[in-house]
């Protein structure tokens, strides 16, 4: 996964966006935006969401990749 890289949240109604950053470990604030511990320590990137229109933070394994940037 790599930026430019269009991805879908792994979930039912999952919403389509673009990778926006390089994969990089968790932060704690991080963390907070994702619902788990703050300890923890997950790969994620920013997606920018395309109908919102907002940057978020997503662990890589809840995204699906559509179609690779070249």
């Amino acid at each position: 996964m790599k930026v430019g890289d269009l991805v879908r949240e792994d979930w039912a109604g999952g919403r389509l966006g673009v990778v926006v950053s390089k994969i990089r470990r968790s932060t704690p604030l991080d963390n907070h935006q994702l619902g788990v511990m703050y300890g923890d320590v997950h790969p994620v990137v920013d997606v920018l969401l395309a109908r919102e229109a907002i940057k978020v933070v997503r662990d890589i394994d809840q995204l699906e990749v559509i179609d690779e940037a070249r």
